[in-house]
């Protein structure tokens, strides 16, 4: 599946960049599967499966602004895309 951002969410802490709908995954499946700088990517179980997907790319509102977030996101995608380890 290729993955896209489809909503960006706001919390106090962070900016969400949600890559796939949340009931897609196994209930309570969804936590933090990588930290690469200011970007944490969250992943579950999709319902079916039994291999962990990416569900969203989470990033520090105290470290950011959500234009850099924004980029960061774009360029995180465009390297899974490309089948560049994300690391």
């Amino acid at each position: 599946m290729a993955l896209s951002i489809i909503d960006w969410k706001r919390t106090t802490t962070q900016y969400i960049a949600i890559l796939q709908a949340l009931d897609n995954f196994e209930p309570s499946s969804i936590r933090p599967i990588r930290k690469r700088g200011m970007e944490t990517i969250l992943g579950g179980t999709p319902r079916g499966r039994t291999t962990v997907d990416w569900y969203a790319l989470a990033y520090d509102r105290k470290e950011l602004e959500f234009e850099e977030a924004r980029e960061l996101a774009r360029k995180t995608l465009d390297e899974y895309r490309a089948g560049r380890p994300v690391a």
